[in-house]
């Protein structure tokens, strides 16, 4: 490779003047992915968005032929979805349609022969679209930014073929390539399974909330983390289930340290009087907090423990339960 610095300072000086206008593309690309995504509540496992380096941009000119490298680039400007699950795939894909200007769309797994290795991925090139207009948008408007949607069985992939840097078949040893072949194959498969577990589990929670009708059958539930929800939504109609992310997770393990194992084990210990106690103390909490309502899931959290103190530990008593209790507390010895 040439020295680029003295054979072609023009390219480098160019490169560093474009540069900050496609780093501002970054930030644009992944805002309105990020807020899109939240919006169509599609979870995702990382939404990433970088400009091509200066070192990056050298090497790939010095491997490729370009007449214009800054017409024929299309990834000074990369941005990549991770996301969980195959069938979420087409709804990112959506978004993406609906809020830039699509130049090109590729399926890097269609790409693929059956003998060839590799675990696909959707490739977009894309500009802003007709929303993002205005004096802010002016400089970037005519960018291009490449955009990557991956689970994360294909971004594990990418990543360790990267670090093998096995990007010609012919290369690689036949007996490494079977290999390659058949780890790929088995990605593809654990990416379906993955799918298919979160629609019988889909299927699984309709299941449970269709039997709330007929408290009987309901009840009779194997109590784990979906039918708590469930229950808690059924049981407090008025209280959101939780106030943060992992809140139910964790108060939901006191329901396994107190032994329950269905829902009329959690429900009957429930009573009213226990649940009314419990109001009351959340209530000595509110007022000397300003606390908006407490989550369903901590107000049984609270009660289970009133009714059985030998509960009171961590990880699900936290600092406002106790003193909810000590409030509570001393309110009743006060009194009597």
């Amino acid at each position: 490779m040439k020295d680029p610095w003295v054979n072609s300072p023009d390219l480098i000086r160019r490169f560093s003047d474009i540069r900050p206008h496609y780093e501002k593309l970054c930030s644009e690309v992944q805002y309105i992915l990020q807020k899109r995504l939240q919006a169509a509540g599609i979870e995702t496992a990382s939404v990433t968005c970088r400009a091509k380096t200066l070192g990056s941009f050298l090497a790939k000119v010095d491997r490729k032929s370009y007449s214009d490298p800054f017409k024929d680039i299309a990834d000074f400007a990369g941005a990549r979805v991770v996301c969980l699950y195959l069938d979420d795939i087409p709804a990112i894909e959506g978004i993406v349609q609906a809020e830039f200007e699509v130049d090109a769309r590729v399926d890097k797994l269609a790409e693929k022969k059956p003998n060839e290795f590799g675990y696909g991925a959707l490739h977009f090139v894309v500009r802003l679209g007709e929303k993002s207009s205005g004096a802010r948008y002016d400089d970037l408007k005519d960018l291009r930014c490449e955009i990557q949607v991956r689970t994360v069985l294909q971004d594990a992939w990418a990543i360790i073929a990267h670090h093998l840097v096995y990007k010609n078949e012919d290369a690689i040893p036949s007996t490494i390539q079977r290999q390659l072949n058949g780890l790929a194959g088995a990605l593809e498969t654990a990416d379906n399974q993955f799918q298919q577990i979160r629609k019988q589990r889909q299927a699984y929670v309709e299941e449970v909330r269709g039997s709330r009708d007929e408290p009987t059958r309901f009840l009779a539930t194997e109590l784990n983390l979906d039918s708590y929800r469930e229950y808690l939504q059924w049981r407090f109609p008025d209280k959101p289930v939780d106030a943060f992310e992992g809140q139910l997770a964790t108060n939901f393990g006191i329901t396994q340290e107190a032994g329950y194992r269905t829902l009329a084990d959690l429900h009957n210990a429930l009573d009213d009087d226990l649940l009314a106690r419990a109001d009351h103390a959340v209530k000595e909490l509110l007022y000397s907090y300003r606390y908006s309502i407490t989550p369903a899931c901590a107000h049984v959290t609270l009660a289970l423990i009133m009714g059985n103190p030998e509960l009171a530990r961590p990880p699900w008593v936290t600092p406002g339960i106790f003193v909810a209790i000590e409030m509570y507390a001393r309110r009743k010895l006060s009194n009597e």
